[in-house]
């Protein structure tokens, strides 16, 4: 199984020099899906060598901006660079996914309709679209918005994808979890969460837990990020009570880019969990193994 994930955000709203925002490429024989879009993501993926329109699948944990604010630029960059021969862009999310993509590239209503109608018809693009092997005259956007619950399961082209409910800021946005299956390989996708008995069930016997871990437990401990989100130790709990055999530490605070507290942070992981702890970094592809 040759499977890879590509980390193109692990970090917070805050942007540091290290991380900024949420976006998981997850590379599988034969496709790659997208979780979350955060700020700066397309971007990133140029960075790393990755083709947006090889992404036909995305997936929103949720949408608070860190997590979708570059989705405007993806869904325009992948069909600005295409030449008419690309698949559905399927797109799945709590609500209101099917509103934003509505409200960004509708042709009616759509925050960027006015792109749309001149890439379309001006000459100048027209000309750039053929350049580069495209042929008239020319289509829009293809993509396909659905908003889900949990529970559901959507089949891409060679992995089940099953949806959980996340617990994170209820009754503002909804928020999801998100369990791939694909030729043997688990890994789950926390997105942003507190601890909560449906993600670890979700996670249960997985090769990998990718989970938020927001901070350092003692700096988080009586605030409302230890109520609604999960620090270092509740990161390490879930991986342990889910009996996952990898922990990938994202979505992390400012505060463990300071080298003490993420040492304290991961030997406080590994007192109550043993299974592996990665601590991801962006810009980074890692290797996924089944069970390893």
């Amino acid at each position: 199984m040759n499977a890879k994930l590509h980390v193109l955000g692990s970090g917070t709203p805050t942007p540091t020099k290290e991380r900024w925002g949420s976006c998981f490429v997850l590379e599988i024989p034969g496709e790659q899906i997208m979780f979350d879009c955060g700020p700066a993501s397309t971007y990133k993926m140029i960075l790393m060598d990755l083709d947006p329109k090889k992404v036909n699948n995305l997936f929103f944990t949720h949408h608070h901006s860190d997590h979708d604010l570059d989705y405007p630029c993806f869904l325009l960059t992948r069909w600005e660079t295409s030449i008419g021969n690309e698949e559905n862009l399927n797109i799945y999310g709590p609500p209101p996914t099917e509103l934003l993509t509505t409200r960004l590239i509708d042709l009616d209503i759509g925050a960027f309709a006015h792109d749309l109608i001149a890439r379309t018809n001006h000459p100048l693009s027209l000309n750039a679209y053929q350049i580069r092997g495209g042929v008239l005259p020319r289509q829009l956007p293809k993509y396909i918005a659905r908003d889900i619950s949990p529970g559901e399961v959507i089949n891409t082209k060679n992995a089940k994808v099953t949806s959980t409910l996340a617990e994170h800021v209820e009754p503002y946005l909804d928020s999801l979890a998100y369990k791939v299956e694909t030729e043997g390989l688990s890994i789950v996708f926390t997105g942003d969460t507190r601890p909560c008995k449906t993600v670890v069930e979700l996670a249960r016997d997985a090769d990998y837990l990718v989970c938020i871990c927001s901070g350092l437990q003692s700096d988080i401990e009586g605030t409302p990020e230890d109520d609604y989100m999960s620090g270092s130790i509740d990161a390490g709990m879930m991986a342990k009570e889910a009996n996952v055999s990898n922990l990938m530490l994202v979505h992390e605070g400012y505060n463990l880019s300071d080298p003490k507290n993420l040492k304290d942070a991961i030997d406080g992981i590994k007192n109550i969990y043993d299974g592996n702890v990665i601590q991801t970094n962006e810009l980074k592809t890692y290797d996924l193994q089944v069970g390893k």
